[in-house]
């Protein structure tokens, strides 16, 4: 059954036993015992050097298929989202309302300035 999915995954990933040897470091003649069905049961390191090297991953062989994501979660993350926009919201709105102040502030400071019979500041 190994075999079977093993081969699948070769074929996928368009790689001949030799390119398939090189590039996880398992030996050729064992690479072609397992391809051809001579090894029952592989080594489980060798079939993870096999996997790895084809670029797939050990749930694939088993025959586990992950959703991307699943609704609970797309549901908590959109609530996130949802979250994070309205704090941005609240701060650009107070960024804002600071820099008004600021700008209010700095109009006295200056008229107080120019008028020093009037304000604070007095020459």
């Amino acid at each position: 059954m190994i075999r079977v999915q093993l081969k699948e995954m070769k074929e996928k990933a368009g790689l001949s036993n030799k390119e398939l040897a090189e590039l996880s470091g398992v030996s050729l003649p064992t690479v072609n015992r397992i391809m051809s069905g001579q090894t029952d049961i592989p080594n489980y390191q060798t079939v993870c050097d096999l996997v790895m090297a084809m670029g797939g991953s050990l749930d694939e062989l088993a025959g586990i298929r992950r959703d991307p994501q699943p609704q609970a979660e797309t549901a908590s993350n959109e609530m996130y989202i949802s979250l994070i926009r309205e704090k941005d919201r609240w701060i650009k709105r107070l960024f804002v309302i600071s820099c008004t102040l600021v700008a209010v502030l700095l109009g006295l400071l200056i008229f107080d300035y120019t008028h020093p019979m009037m304000g604070f500041i007095q020459r």
